[in-house]
């Protein structure tokens, strides 16, 4: 019996082993509590059934266990960031359809050149930049034969070194662009929510992007010049006018952009622009419930109900082009926030929390830099959503028992769970690239463990000094 079989029985298994063990000094509601919480990250953890199944568990245990009445529960599944997250898929979608995502990295390539390294630079900037509004998966897709092509114009009789290097560095640009903002990657948007629903306080898409831009472009540089120092000398010095000659190829089969495009680009930035300038956008027309999540249904409709300009007179979106949505991640959100809305009526986060305050841990720097070995390195083997999912409660008491802001220890984390740089199985980027066959094992992790520690400098020391 393999081990995703055996987590299918083991998850339930233990849900009715916790519910016979005496609990005289612990509540019904906490133990109840505990029992789900168990039977959840077993199955989160081990992926033994589709993530999105196992975010229903609170749906049907909550009110059985008399944890909190049904309408309660499915709240968290209507939360305003939900939509955030459904709105900023519908924008990906539109970008994915009309092509605009590919001539945004293609000009962006064209713009670095085309040496090696400008080529190294330009795929790792075309990747990063896209990959902060639409999945990293998809951004890895468009940009992988994108890549092999270059490689094989550049490459002479022998297979390079640049060609690993280079499908490496496009991994790690599309797992890093996601830290940028707050819809680039889904466990910022989970620690968004649980701090929105569990402790009042609300994450501004302005305010995450101050600071996970800048970690962005720092660990964007560092990944650049860790990879093109180990290019040697004579493939830096290779001759790339093919290459040259290919981007300029594809931009020139992509033509004049076209009405669909031009329109989804203007929602696009308009969207982006909103959301980075929406405190300034209430303070000058005085509408305070303007939000992120308002902001992004309003470009939903808007690409909903504009027009393409062409002669068949069709929408720039139809509903039918949201079967490639991701509703089972939006499930999975909202039963992270169902569970942790659970675990905040229990004590466990006070006993948690008294628990840690016993143990001495009170510098901030320890804590933070925990908190972010913790993310970097569990997310090589645990998905990095299910990961911070499973864990925002856990931080939350942590926090409280070493009297430390939640935000402090919650950002390293979150951070830390996107900088999964060893394994192909780590993140789909990383599996996409690995699927090329160009890369080993051994190479993804030998330079994925230097990079996995920088990554932990880098959010650390950024997380300490700047929060």
């Amino acid at each position: 019996m393999n081990f995703k079989k055996t987590a299918l029985y083991l998850g339930p298994l233990l849900f009715v082993v916790f519910k016979l063990i005496p609990h005289s000094e612990i509540d019904e509601l906490s133990w109840n509590v505990l029992a789900v919480a168990v039977w959840m990250l077993v199955w989160w953890l081990s992926e033994t059934v589709n993530l999105a199944v196992t975010a229903l568990l609170p749906m049907v245990l909550f009110p059985v266990l008399e944890v909190m009445p049904l309408k309660e529960v499915s709240t968290n599944y209507a939360n305003p960031l939900v939509y955030l997250f459904f709105g900023g898929f519908i924008l990906a979608l539109s970008i994915e359809k009309w092509g605009l995502h590919k001539r945004i990295a293609l000009q962006i390539i064209k713009f670095t050149g085309f040496g090696i390294t400008r080529i190294t630079l330009g795929f790792m900037l075309a990747t990063a930049f896209l990959s902060m509004w639409i999945s990293n998966t998809a951004t890895t897709v468009m940009m992988l034969p994108i890549a092999i092509s270059v490689i094989k114009l550049v490459e002479q009789k022998k297979k390079s070194k640049f060609a690993v290097l280079l499908l490496i560095g496009v991994a790690w640009a599309a797992n890093i662009g996601g830290m940028a903002t707050l819809v680039g990657t889904p466990p910022n948007l989970v620690m968004a929510g649980f701090m929105k629903e569990e402790l009042g306080r609300e994450i501004f898409f302005s305010e995450w992007i101050v600071i996970g831009l800048p970690i962005t472009i720092v660990l964007l540089i560092f990944g650049y010049f860790l990879l093109t120092f180990f290019i040697p000398n004579d493939e830096k010095h290779a001759e790339t006018e093919s290459a040259s000659i290919l981007i300029h190829k594809e931009l020139s089969s992509l033509g004049k952009i076209k009405g669909p495009e031009l329109r989804v680009a203007i929602v696009f930035f308009a969207t982006a622009i909103a959301w980075i300038t929406r405190k300034q956008i209430v303070e000058l027309t005085g509408l305070s419930q303007i939000s992120d999540t308002t902001i992004a249904l309003l470009a939903s409709v808007i690409l909903f109900i504009t027009p393409t300009g062409q002669k068949n007179n069709t929408r720039l979106l139809k509903w039918k082009d949201t079967e490639k949505l991701g509703w089972g991640i939006l499930l999975l959100f909202g039963g992270g926030l169902a569970l942790a809305s659970g675990i905040q009526q229990s004590i466990w986060v006070i006993k948690i929390g008294d628990w840690i305050g016993t143990l001495g841990f009170s510098h901030l720097f320890l804590m933070i830099a925990i908190m972010t070995v913790i993310g970097v390195f569990l997310t090589e083997i645990v998905s990095n959503l299910a990961l911070v999912t499973a864990l925002m409660p856990l931080v939350a008491a942590i926090a409280l028992g070493a009297n430390i802001d939640f935000f402090n220890l919650g950002l390293p984390l979150t951070l830390g769970a996107s900088c999964a740089f060893m394994f192909p199985m780590a993140t789909p980027p990383n599996a996409i690239v690995f699927s090329s066959g160009r890369i080993t094992v051994i190479q993804m992790a030998r330079y994925g463990f230097l990079m996995n520690w920088i990554s932990v400098a880098i959010i650390a020391l950024a997380c300490w000094l700047f929060l």
